[in-house]
């Protein structure tokens, strides 16, 4: 259904799916004037503020108006150079700040480059990935900047690969620097509880951030770095475990398209020790049919044949994240595996634990962790 709302003050958030564009008037979104159209992901919320009278048009979605900006106050008055970290519990609002603090910099003139390093819930490149993008022009979505750099880490969680993550991390912020931004901004996974705090600190020492942009989490500041504590947002849109996967779907869908089926020698391939060993023979882990689950008998693990197949992974040439693919089938006695690729110039594969079904590209259950 197609509708307009006319406004002159508060905030009009509009959910999507939805396409909005202005009829009349200006406003803006988190600092970028909004024009039209404009595409509303289901999940995602779009913040409308009006500069004077504003008119949008609006197809599809669910809207409501609040009597006040979306953006604290305390928002407004950051300015900052140099990396930049943004931590918080999840749904908090770390990419929505992000958002902000890019489009307020790049009309101060500043080139920004965001590191997408939320790899659950990623904007810039597929789940599994550290992306970044750089820009000097004000955008609605962090999801509209192109993905310049990335690093193929294979999981949704820090936690489940924590120093391939700071070491991918600091490869895209290394690879980013080299353009020579004014500010980096680096959108941080919501892992603050058992251990996530000691993960951010050794995360912020290793890309060597100058401030720590903090949403709530109350942090101390440690030598060398500025921790900054903003207010979170009251109208950050919560969503459920569901939402967060469909999102991941979403994002897979859209990476991997127009796939090319190839046979690559298990030479090519490494990352999953389980898979590396099963390529090299090792005689740990030995792949079964017909087993619901992991077995094992003294020193062998058995693995469920499902268990190891359609397989997430990145492509590489040269060390550089060239493309992604997924491993369908292994054949250990020959050193191959079939695999549905979005190019086939490539010299490595990296595959972590994620899985992911070829026919409705839809995540699995990831890789056994043994």
């Amino acid at each position: 259904m197609a509708f307009t709302v006319g406004f002159d003050s508060g905030t009009l958030i509009v959910e999507g799916p939805a396409d909005v564009e202005v009829v009349e008037g200006q406003c803006d979104v988190l600092g970028f004037p909004l024009a039209g159209p404009v595409h509303v992901d289901e999940f995602r919320a779009l913040p409308i503020t009006p500069k004077g009278r504003c008119v949008v048009g609006v197809v599809g979605g669910v809207v409501r108006h609040v009597n006040e900006s979306t953006i604290p106050s305390g928002w407004s008055s950051l300015s900052l150079e140099g990396i930049v970290m943004i931590v918080g519990d999840v749904d908090s609002g770390k990419t929505t700040l992000s958002t902000y603090l890019l489009n307020t910099h790049v009309v101060k003139g500043l080139h920004v480059c965001v590191v997408d390093a939320d790899v659950g819930q990623s904007s810039i490149g597929p789940p599994g990935v550290i992306g970044a993008g750089c820009t000097s022009f004000p955008t609605h979505s962090l999801s509209a900047l192109h993905m310049m750099s990335g690093y193929f880490l294979g999981c949704t969680s820090p936690s489940q690969c924590v120093g391939r993550f700071i070491g991918g991390l600091l490869h895209v912020v290394r690879d980013v620097m080299s353009r020579t931004p004014g500010l980096v901004i680096i959108d941080m996974p919501g892992w603050v509880s058992d251990g996530g705090v000691e993960f951010i600190r050794d995360a912020a020492e290793a890309v060597g951030a100058d401030y720590v942009v903090s949403l709530g989490l109350g942090m101390r500041a440690w030598p060398g770095t500025r921790v900054i504590e903003v207010e979170r947002s009251r109208y950050v849109r919560q969503r459920s475990p569901s939402e967060r996967r469909m999102l991941r779907v979403a994002s897979l869908r859209q990476y991997l398209s127009n796939l090319v089926e190839v046979e690559v020698s298990l030479d090519k391939v490494f990352g999953n020790s389980i898979i590396e060993c099963l390529a090299g023979n090792c005689g740990r882990y030995v792949v079964e049919e017909g087993l619901d689950n992991v077995v094992r008998h003294g020193n062998v693990v058995k693995v469920p044949t499902r268990q190891i197949s359609n397989a997430f992974c990145g492509l590489l040439r040269r060390g550089f994240l060239v493309g992604f693919g997924i491993l369908r089938d292994f054949d250990f006695k020959r050193r191959v595996a079939k695999a549905l690729v979005t190019t086939d110039n490539f010299d490595g594969i990296y595959v972590g634990r994620m899985r992911v079904d070829p026919d409705r590209v839809e995540e699995l259950d990831p890789l056994p962790f043994i």
